[in-house]
């Protein structure tokens, strides 16, 4: 009997033990599953931000202050993960912000990692973690001595790079809230928590202790095996405080790691019931090795089954989530570009439910905007790197023209071979249409549409190359209105923005559609003229340009008589560049408006 019990109790220990062993290597496993969902949302959202400051970066010399805060207002109501948008200059003071309260506010950069420094990239750095909502009300939690976050806090994040020359500068406040409560939906605050760190160990965000926030972490065995692998998992225990299982990950673009802590005993809750059950059936059961042994063959692998079985639906139970929960539309196609699913956010973009997309070829989106070329970049790129991503446009189903961000990524079996297509994409029209308005209201007159000084400098520049290249000719006709100043302060300004109007609207018919007719402020008006075959060209277009002006204008029942005052000025005759052009067009406009007005004048150097 002895030996029996003996028996019972070596075999019963060590099936507990296996138990355990599996347990822990079940809880790491779910473990890396959730570390390596948070890190794909934290670098989902990252990318939002580098490819925002990408596009405000590329705009930024041609875009005001004012359009800036209106174009990040648009942002933000798109981006509940940030906080705030700034744009800072050479001195890190803040210029221009969604948010007014920030303007004024200097960031010190000097402790942004990755470090800011030549040559410039385009990337973004991640300051330590500051203490309340917004710039304009924080301040920085310094490492040494780290503040507790009792309220309200943000991560501050700097891109900065070079643009045609110039050094561009966007400062974002990282909602820590939005990840804090993605987080805890997936891993309560009784099972565990997270964290994301810099590559130096400094903590950013946290779902458990926040006097952390802005030290570095106390594990320094983090530092050595991130040296050694970009994924891993350890056990860490230290006085007064829970052992954790500890799962982290690198972020696939970022500098930074994120960091999943499974409370240990948490983790051992259904082993621990299942062993005192087990136990207790044991002892129960003393009345026969056999009987022993075969309620503890069956029990173990009935146990190991639905540990596997509830593993793989957590698993699917995640990946779902991910599916249907997703901002992007994603589809799923099979090797002959059959759609095979859909998720919500694919109808909401596209109109089309998932009834009417499943059995249907991707084609269903095609535009026709596209040309083969287009497809076979986007073939040779699949092919290579089993990725594509670019700015595509798709039709919806009521038949309007939408521009999306696309991503195709090929799904391949253990053999190598295709077995499915994921694609996702985003909605980017609005974006797109913001820009071209933005765009639009820099290079032209705001009273008269007319292109603006900056515009025409862009044309006569490409105007000047032309000519030198083609050894041509080019003129430049500058004039401005004689006997203007008496219409405002007879009538009003309000009547004068009428008359220039009218006289945009003339001239427009009085030039080539190869001609540049703009206005650089009141009532100063230029004519380029790119293509000349001789100067009579550029006399006939002046003559036309006074006769035009001299004709009178009635305005709110009041007829109104001005002319006009012009100088001409040609290429390569007069000048070389672009500025002497203009100076000597001036010039001759002078002249002309010396000698009485209402007439023209050519350069005489």
């Amino acid at each position: 009997m002895i030996l029996v019990v003996l028996a019972a109790g070596t075999v019963t220990a060590y099936v507990i033990q296996q138990h355990k062993n599996t347990a822990i290597t079940d809880a790491d496993d779910h473990n890396a599953l959730h570390t390596r969902a948070f890190e794909e949302h934290l670098t989902r959202s990252l990318d939002t931000i580098q490819r925002l400051a990408d596009f405000v970066a590329s705009e930024s010399d041609a875009t005001s202050l004012e359009n800036i805060e209106e174009l990040f207002y648009h942002i933000l109501q798109q981006a509940p993960f940030l906080r705030s948008l700034s744009i800072l200059d050479n001195t890190g003071r803040i210029i221009a912000s969604s948010n007014h309260g920030n303007i004024g506010r200097r960031l010190e950069v000097e402790d942004y990692y990755p470090h800011i420094k030549p040559p410039l990239g385009t990337s973004l750095h991640f300051g330590s973690p500051w203490s309340g909502r917004d710039f304009d009300e924080g301040e920085p939690m310094i490492a040494e001595h780290p503040l507790p976050a009792t309220g309200l806090g943000f991560v501050p994040i700097i891109y900065r790079g070079e643009h045609k020359g110039v050094d561009i500068r966007l400062a974002a406040a990282l909602n820590p809230d939005f990840f804090i409560n993605y987080f805890t939906q997936w891993l309560t605050v009784k099972e565990g928590f997270v964290e994301i760190l810099r590559h130096d160990r400094v903590v950013l965000l946290t779902t458990g202790e926040p006097s952390i926030l802005g030290a570095q972490h106390p594990d320094r065995i983090i530092t050595q095996m991130l040296q050694e692998s970009e994924i891993g998992h350890y056990q860490v225990g230290k006085d007064g405080q829970e052992e954790t299982l500890t799962a982290f990950r690198v972020s696939r673009q970022y500098p930074l790691v994120v960091l999943t802590h499974l409370y240990r005993n948490r983790a051992l809750e259904n082993w621990r019931r299942e062993s005192w059950r087990l136990l207790l059936q044991v002892g129960m059961g003393l009345f026969g090795v056999v009987n022993l042994a075969m309620v503890l063959y069956w029990r173990g692998k009935r146990i190991v089954s639905e540990r596997e079985a509830l593993r793989r639906h957590e698993y699917e139970r995640l990946a779902a989530t991910v599916f249907e929960t997703v901002l992007e539309a994603v589809v799923v196609t099979d090797t002959d570009q059959r759609i095979i699913a859909v998720n919500p956010a694919f109808t909401r973009i596209t109109g089309y439910s998932s009834e009417e997309a499943v059995g249907a070829d991707f084609s269903l989106l095609a535009s026709g905007y596209h040309d083969e070329a287009f497809y076979q970049t986007v073939r040779q790129s699949l092919a290579t790197r089993s990725h594509w991503e670019g700015e595509v446009r798709n039709r919806r189903k009521t038949g309007e023209i939408f521009v999306a961000w696309l991503s195709i990524n090929q799904v391949r079996d253990d053999t190598g071979q295709i077995i499915h297509q994921v694609t996702g994409f985003s909605d980017i029209t609005e974006y797109c249409a913001e820009a071209e308005r933005i765009s639009h209201l820099a290079h032209h007159d705001l009273l008269t549409g007319l292109p603006n000084r900056a515009l025409l400098l862009d044309r006569l520049i490409q105007g000047l190359r032309q000519a030198h290249r083609d050894c041509g000719q080019l003129a430049l006709l500058y004039f401005d209105l004689d006997k203007f100043k008496p219409v405002n302060d007879n009538f009003g300004h309000t009547t004068g923005d009428l008359l220039l109007q009218a006289l945009a609207t003339r001239l427009l018919a009085e030039v080539r559609s190869t001609d540049t007719l703009a206005r650089l402020g009141g009532d100063e008006f230029v004519v380029l003229l790119p293509v000349l075959k001789n100067d009579s060209e550029a006399i006939t277009v002046a003559e036309k340009i006074r006769q035009a002006v001299d004709k009178p204008f009635l305005i709110d029942q009041h007829c109104i008589s001005v002319s006009a005052s012009i100088g001409i000025a040609f290429y390569p005759d007069n000048a070389q560049d672009e500025e002497g052009l203009i100076r000597c067009a001036d010039s001759a406009m002078y002249r002309a408006k010396g000698h009485g007005g209402n007439r023209f004048e050519q350069f005489q150097g």
